[in-house]
């Protein structure tokens, strides 16, 4: 039995589904990259601290990436907020980002996340964030 041409044509034509990135960035940087992932067509999700990020990844099934610098986590460190995403949701991609850390240990970073520490140029976060949401 041929399946229908509209359904070939579906399955042949790339996603059109824009990657989301849930960003807990600094204040005074986060509006920055929002502008910059939304150019690069990337959805995002703002939020403030680890607990409105934990409470967003809670209440949805759809974000792909977590963007979150680790000095912006709020009440909790952002080493640690980023070990509990991993742990609960494995397939969400990991971008740590930091105006104050110059460097991590690789295992520091759970799974396959990336550090960057601040200035990040653009370029550079842009294809950290892709990688990171093409591996979720």
């Amino acid at each position: 039995m041929a399946l229908p041409m509209t359904s070939v044509r579906s399955m042949m034509l790339p996603s059109t589904k824009r990657p989301i990135v849930l960003l807990l960035e600094g204040g005074h940087l986060r509006a920055a990259m929002a502008k910059v992932l939304g150019r690069a067509n990337f959805d995002v999700i703002e939020v403030h601290n680890s607990a409105e990020a934990l409470e967003t990844l809670e209440a949805r099934e759809d974000v792909d990436v977590l963007l979150a610098d680790i000095d912006a986590a709020g009440a909790g460190d952002g080493l640690e907020l980023s070990r509990c995403v991993h742990a609960r949701w494995p397939w969400l991609g990991l971008v740590l980002t930091s105006e104050w850390v110059r460097r991590l240990r690789p295992d520091d970073v759970p799974g396959n996340g990336c550090f960057l520490p601040h200035p990040v140029p653009t370029e550079t976060l842009l294809n950290e964030v892709r990688q990171a949401a093409r591996h979720q």
